[in-house]
């Protein structure tokens, strides 16, 4: 099934390049400690894609999508983000550091975008 992406519109595209931005996130390092860094898929967080399924199913099979449900997922993938960054403090010789690395803020910006293409889908 070749995909049209010249006919869709400018939310269609931007919910297309948010799932791959996402799905690149996985590669880039989630946990950064200096000498100790590991990416999304070692940190089990590759789940997180499942938020991008029914928004990039309703955009590719050109349906109709429930923009409420798309929100929903949408918040949800930057609540998960916020959350997992917030998780990866660590306490040195007193004082709090943070070893979240650039992956989980690309999946939060992914997540973002995401939500400007739902708002920008015409259908």
């Amino acid at each position: 099934m070749p995909l049209k992406v010249q006919k869709w519109d400018t939310g269609g595209k931007l919910v297309l390049v948010a799932a791959c931005a996402a799905w690149v996130s996985f590669f880039f390092n989630w946990v950064d400690i200096g000498l100790l860094s590991q990416n999304g898929f070692s940190q089990g967080v590759v789940f997180f894609i499942l938020l991008f399924v029914y928004p990039l199913l309703t955009v590719v099979r050109e349906k109709r999508m429930n923009k409420s449900i798309g929100y929903i997922l949408a918040a949800a993938g930057i609540v998960f983000a916020i959350i997992y960054i917030s998780s990866k403090s660590l306490d040195l010789l007193g004082s709090s550091m943070n070893t979240a690395g650039s992956g989980p803020y690309l999946f939060m910006t992914a997540s973002a975008l995401m939500a400007a293409g739902i708002y920008k889908r015409a259908k």
